[in-house]
């Protein structure tokens, strides 16, 4: 019965935060004011740390489970035959990393092309989506690198261990648990609008087959972080060297 409140209370306060963020997201995206702005990053940083790096933790202790950092829960381990790749290539080998390499590149190239296509697009402050939250220069750019590392680690702690642990716990099920996890997490992104919130939403499966599939949360961390450093550090430096080229021709 403990279990049941304590998951309540945990999905009920991320909504209200998730509403109040959103509400928070609109007023910084009418803010021009680059000073402004990284006060937002820091505050997002600190935030997010409190309530999904410490609340993660508090609540793995609170269920018991803070063992699990360092190895997969057992009422997690039916789901990983199903979710195991066939003929899974053994991580430490060298076509596993180069393959790894190889589609770290593609991605990243795509990325990048996609940002050069649409660099005057999105550099217009547009509200309802994740535009205004990228940097617009340097000091913004150095600003929003502990909040992309911070979500990467933090996120993946809460969204993908403490919360489907307490979910699984609650309804006997660990597949309700990361619903209910993964379904928590598109919420928490209820700034992005709701075309976000299902992008969102695929990338959290995603995240949480990264972690079943491989026994461990460092593989989703790792990911996470990553795209979160392409997303507000790597592609906004690019677009100012390139407003910087443009200018200077």
């Amino acid at each position: 019965m403990l279990h049941v409140l304590l998951l309540f209370v945990v999905l009920a306060a991320l909504a209200w935060w998730a509403y109040a963020d959103s509400r928070a997201y609109r007023v910084f995206c009418l803010v021009e004011d680059s000073a402004r702005r990284r006060a937002f990053y820091r505050q997002w940083t600190l935030t997010s740390f409190a309530l999904f790096g410490l609340g993660g933790l508090i609540l793995l202790a609170l269920t018991g489970s803070l063992q699990n950092l360092w190895q997969i829960p057992p009422q997690f381990t039916p789901l990983r035959p199903a979710l195991a790749a066939p003929n899974a290539v053994d991580a430490g080998s060298t076509d596993y990393v180069v393959g790894v390499l190889i589609g770290m590149g593609l991605m990243l190239a795509l990325s990048v092309l996609l940002w050069t296509l649409q660099i005057r697009k999105m550099t217009m402050p547009m509200i309802g989506n994740i535009e205004p939250l990228l940097p617009r220069n340097g000091a913004e750019i150095v600003a929003a690198l502990p909040m992309a590392v911070n979500a990467g680690v933090t996120e993946e702690i809460f969204f993908r261990l403490a919360l489907p642990s307490l979910a699984a716990q609650v309804t006997g099920s660990a597949f309700a648990g990361f619903t209910i996890a993964t379904g928590a997490f598109a919420l928490a992104h209820w700034y992005q609008g709701w075309k976000g919130m299902l992008v969102v939403l695929g990338i959290g499966a995603w995240f949480a087959w990264l972690y079943l599939s491989s026994g461990s949360l460092l593989k989703p961390i790792l990911i996470h972080v990553l795209i979160d450093l392409i997303a507000l550090a790597l592609r906004p430096a690019i677009a100012l060297r390139w407003h910087a080229r443009a200018e200077a021709n």
